[in-house]
């Protein structure tokens, strides 16, 4: 995870937004498993918020944390953009300009780590709107660790 600089304008995936369109057109096993597997190469943006919290034994520290969304529901999920002008969709009043580079592991490790009641992470919510839920991504993940025992014969 790093933080939004040169890399961020880098942070491009077409082929994530072509599947993200193919399942919007067509939802099906095949474009569903098209999505999965862009998803799986994909970086993505996913804005932060720093914040310091004064602590008695160490003084100030800096913490992150990962700014989220509500669908109509009142479910919430975190954000996530595939390049900077979707980004920019959601930051209309540029408020927010600072953005973690993030991958599906980045993902799962904080939607595990944080004991809270997000659902799991939304994919341009104002553009393809394609949200992975907390299972599906933790069943992405355990199928790509399977596939690299394999391939290295564990």
């Amino acid at each position: 995870m790093n933080q939004m600089n040169q890399s961020a304008e880098n942070i491009r995936n077409p082929k994530l937004v072509e599947a993200m369109r193919q399942v919007a057109r067509h939802d099906s096993d095949e474009t569903r498993s098209r999505l999965a597997a862009a998803l799986m190469d994909s970086r993505l943006l996913s804005p932060i918020e720093q914040q310091t919290v004064l602590t008695e034994k160490s003084g100030p520290s800096r913490r992150i944390r990962f700014m989220d969304i509500q669908n109509t529901e009142g479910e919430k999920y975190y954000l996530a953009f595939t390049d900077l002008d979707e980004y920019a969709k959601w930051n209309d009043e540029e408020k927010n300009n600072q953005a973690l580079i993030m991958t599906l592991e980045d993902f799962g490790n904080i939607l595990i780590r944080n004991i809270n009641d997000l659902k799991g992470f939304v994919i341009n919510p104002y553009g393809e709107n394609i949200s992975i839920s907390k299972s599906l991504l933790l069943s992405l993940l355990k199928q790509r660790e399977a596939k690299m025992n394999a391939r290295h014969g564990n």
